[in-house]
């Protein structure tokens, strides 16, 4: 079992790697994007986060559900792998060319929903292309995660992320074209990741098309998309409720400081890469769902630590000095570094989340995902229209945190009736107690440099000394010291 877990870490390490590559243009251009000589206000970097909600919303709906289908009957299911890819990927082209026209066609009607003014059209035709390609280009990267093959797919991403950066530098730093220029770097990159990834999926392409298989991953794959919709209102409805409830400058403020709380999430993203194929696969062993258990107890105890060390380490961070008199954060940003501990704990109970989808991909019961979604976009929904107005930013915070926390315990309820997976509650119960502790401590007392750096460096001596570690974890770790 240890041998198991330790070559999912081995991929997981390697897709977060990856992973971190390709949203780390954010955080590297940060210092830029924050600075009035190149977004000129806290609105304008609105703005952009609203470009982002909208796109992140309508990624779903350009492959409802197909990368997932695509993936389980590569693994579990009675047809031809060539004839699987190639029909999913003929599906979604086609959807993404009807999606795509449409965007164009009703550019300056959807500037008005989003942005609040029909003068955005170009924002949102720049997104329809942007989406076009991504959700094709996406697609090969679900070759080299069912082949196992994490460096090439860490190469990939990597050659992404450097190649936007490129194009972000020419058009924002040096031609100042601001949100739009950022959009035209996407555009470009999106293009020649799509022509670059076209070899590796070749051989999938010569695949028939079935229309028995399509409908076998349209019938998986569609009752996803609510699912995939929902999720996404709890990931991105703050920011346009905010747009609303109180303006575009908090916007800003809050989207500039959620990305530091987002490092989390690029952990569960690059786990979530590795954990699919690696579920299917040990399906059908015998002590498969101790393995499960086992993988639980491990992700929340490096979660609560990146929890722990982001919160602590954060204020500071994003102060520091970098040349030409900048900062890594805006200074006019600073004052929203508040929520980035609640954002790091929601990110962690969407991990849960993720660990608890197993029983529900076996047992094909995806159907069933809206309603753990469903009732999460609920419940932030209403927390938001209640919280925002009386507590701001902190508000939208709050209501994250609910919103996932709901969300990773109805999937927990439902998944121990559909697939019982016996957990290891105490272990599990007894860092999720402590992490709140931490974070209490956190709030409470508003800690100095010292005692955050003690409560850091007492935290693993206290699990040792209360034995949480097993023998068999004991001799692992030492196994890996050795060969270090």
């Amino acid at each position: 079992m240890i041998n198991q877990i330790k070559n999912l870490a081995r991929h997981s390490s390697v897709y977060t790697i990856s992973t971190f590559m390709q949203r780390a243009l954010g955080f590297i251009m940060l210092p830029i994007y924050t600075d009035p000589s190149y977004i000129a206000s806290k609105s304008q970097y609105g703005d952009l986060a609203l470009v982002y909600t909208f796109t992140a919303f309508m990624n779903f709906v350009y492959l409802y559900g197909m990368d997932s289908a695509i993936m389980r009957y590569f693994f579990l299911g009675k047809f031809k792998r060539k004839d699987v890819y190639s029909t999913g990927f003929r599906g979604v082209v086609a959807n993404a060319m009807l999606l795509s026209v449409a965007l164009y066609i009703f550019a300056p009607q959807l500037g008005e929903i989003v942005f609040g003014g029909s003068h955005y059209a170009l924002l949102i035709r720049l997104s329809a292309g942007i989406l076009f390609f991504d959700s094709i280009g996406n697609l090969p990267y679900l070759v080299l995660r069912a082949e196992e093959r994490s460096v090439l797919y860490s190469a990939f991403r990597i050659g992404r992320f450097l190649l936007e950066l490129i194009l972000n530098i020419i058009f924002v730093v040096i031609l100042h074209k601001g949100v739009i220029g950022i959009l035209y770097a996407n555009l470009i990159a999106s293009l020649l990741n799509l022509l670059a990834l076209l070899p590796y999926q070749m051989k999938y392409l010569k695949g028939s098309w079935r229309s028995d298989i399509f409908k076998t991953l349209v019938i998986f794959g569609l009752p996803i998309l609510p699912n995939g919709l929902a999720y996404l209102t709890v990931e991105v409805s703050d920011k346009y409720l905010m747009r609303i409830l109180l303006n575009k400058d908090l916007v800003g403020l809050y989207s500039a400081n959620y990305k530091f709380g987002s490092l989390l999430l690029l952990v569960v993203i690059a786990f979530r890469n590795a954990w699919q194929p690696f579920f299917l696969k040990v399906a059908k062993q015998a002590d498969a769902k101790k393995i499960y258990a086992r993988v639980l107890t491990y992700f929340t105890l490096v979660g609560a630590v990146v929890v722990i060390l982001g919160s602590f380490v954060v204020d500071y961070l994003v102060r520091l000095p970098l040349p030409g008199g900048k900062t890594v954060l805006g200074a006019m940003y600073w004052s929203g570094t508040k929520i980035i501990p609640i954002i790091l704990a929601s990110y962690l109970f969407y991990g849960l989340y993720v660990n608890f989808t197993v029983g529900i991909y076996i047992r094909k019961k995806t159907k069933y995902m809206i309603i753990f979604t469903g009732l999460a976009a609920l419940v932030n929904v209403l927390s938001n229209l209640y919280l925002m107005p009386h507590y701001g930013i902190m508000g939208a915070a709050y209501a994250t945190l609910l919103s996932y926390a709901v969300m990773a315990l109805s999937i927990f309820i439902a998944n121990q009736k559909i697939y019982y997976i016996p957990y290891e509650y105490g272990r599990v119960l007894f860092i999720l107690i402590y992490l709140a502790f931490v974070l209490g401590i956190y709030y409470l007392f508003e800690p100095g440099v010292f005692l955050r750096l003690l409560i850091i460096g007492l935290s693993p001596i206290l699990f040792v000394a209360l034995r949480f570690f097993r023998a068999e974890e004991w001799q692992a770790l030492l196994k890996l010291i050795k060969r270090a």
